[in-house]
């Protein structure tokens, strides 16, 4: 009998550790696209250097389809001033797979890291894609001050688009000339900026009258020199850049819509109606609503606030200012992320792989859920 007991007590600590290691245990909520995809999965640490920049060192994961036979790993991050460990499933070093693929950059919140949505970015290189997240020099916990606040606005897009052609030069198989661009929070708007829709101060100035200067009018007194570099008129489309999922997203009205009219790539927004960080009103549903792309797409989690789409490891709960800075208060954090695993490996498969299959599941009819599992999720098109 004590023979038996000792074996289950083995058997059930294994599954436990399994779990946490990231094993995959597909849930029956799940919608389809949240499941992982075939693809092993390899990830790899770069560290960038952009001359152009004063040398600007930019560190960089990056997940990636690979050979081998899939292994558990263990991410080392922050959340704050909590040192956590990040469960996945990916072969650190692994050789890359044969063949080209598709290249999404990715761009943490502020402050963030480049962990900050590791189980999104891991899934989506299951999924046939190489994905490259950057860690902001100055938008990092261990790295952001005051000004860092202004001249992120600037920087931030400027990383994203150097690290497209410097992460394929050391990545054979990412493809630089087929990229999406996948960012939260602030990285929402970094990785919008990017794409081509620059900073416009007369919109920010119309704003802040109207809003009596709340929120991003922060901002408004540095404007005239951010603008000479990201602006409406130094910005251009990238034609690198096909596709662009940003994920609670902040800064609207640093852009307007006269500037958003100029973004054409396919655009997909997600985003709670109840955020009080990026609030839902004055940036998502802009973002959505004045985007000049053919294809938008606007995700709206009723009640949700801003960090549904975060990792939050149990370690932060022993800090409470760190366990406020992934926790979200309504939403099953797993659940959310199954729903952002979804509809970004659709969208993204649909305008990066050309793949139409996987675009059916952009309908707001919301294909493929079960019953009872679309409670809360809106869907709303552009098309």
């Amino acid at each position: 009998m004590r023979v038996i007991l000792k074996s289950l007590v083995v058997l059930l600590w294994c599954s436990s550790l399994a779990m946490t290691q990231g094993a995959s245990v597909e849930r029956p909520d799940a919608p389809p696209l949240a499941a992982r995809g075939s693809a092993v999965v390899g990830v790899r640490t770069l560290q960038l250097t952009d001359p152009g920049r004063q040398n600007r060192s930019i560190t960089v994961e990056v997940w990636y389809p690979a050979s081998g036979i899939q292994q558990n790993t263990v991410y080392p991050s922050v959340i704050g001033q909590t040192p956590v460990q990040i469960a996945g499933r990916a072969n650190r070093d692994a050789a890359p797979a044969s063949g080209k693929f598709p290249l999404i950059v990715a761009s943490h919140g502020q402050p963030g890291t480049r962990f900050q949505f590791a189980y999104l970015n891991e899934h989506l290189a299951s999924q046939g894609f190489v994905v490259a997240a950057l860690d902001h020099p100055g938008s990092t916990y261990q790295t952001l001050t005051q000004p860092n606040y202004i001249s992120s606005i600037v920087d931030r897009p400027l990383d994203i688009l150097f690290a497209i052609g410097a992460v394929a030069q050391q990545i054979p198989n990412a493809d630089a000339g087929n990229v999406g661009l996948l960012g939260y929070s602030y990285g929402g708007y970094s990785v919008i900026n990017a794409a081509g829709a620059g900073l416009d101060g007369a919109a920010l100035s119309e704003y802040c009258r109207a809003s009596n200067n709340e929120g991003p009018c922060f901002a408004l007194p540095f404007f005239t020199q951010l603008e000479a570099q990201r602006g409406l008129n130094a910005v251009k489309p990238d034609a690198r850049i096909k596709a662009v999922f940003a994920m609670a997203p902040y800064g609207q009205p640093w852009i307007g819509a006269r500037s958003l009219a100029n973004l054409r790539v396919p655009l997909f927004v997600a985003a709670g109606e109840d955020d009080d960080v990026a609030t839902y009103r004055r940036d998502a549903l802009e973002y959505f609503r004045q985007a000049g792309s053919q294809d938008k797409y606007l995700l709206s989690l009723a009640a949700a606030q801003h960090n549904p789409f975060v990792e939050c490891p149990p370690e932060v709960r022993g800090r409470e200012e760190d366990y406020w800075r992934c926790f979200e208060p309504v939403w099953d954090m797993e659940r959310a992320h199954d729903l952002v695993k979804h509809f970004a490996t659709a969208f993204f498969r649909r305008f990066l792989l050309n793949d139409n299959e996987a675009g059916r599941f952009l309908n707001p009819s919301l294909p493929g859920f079960k019953p009872r599992t679309t409670v809360g999720v809106r869907l709303e098109t552009a098309r």
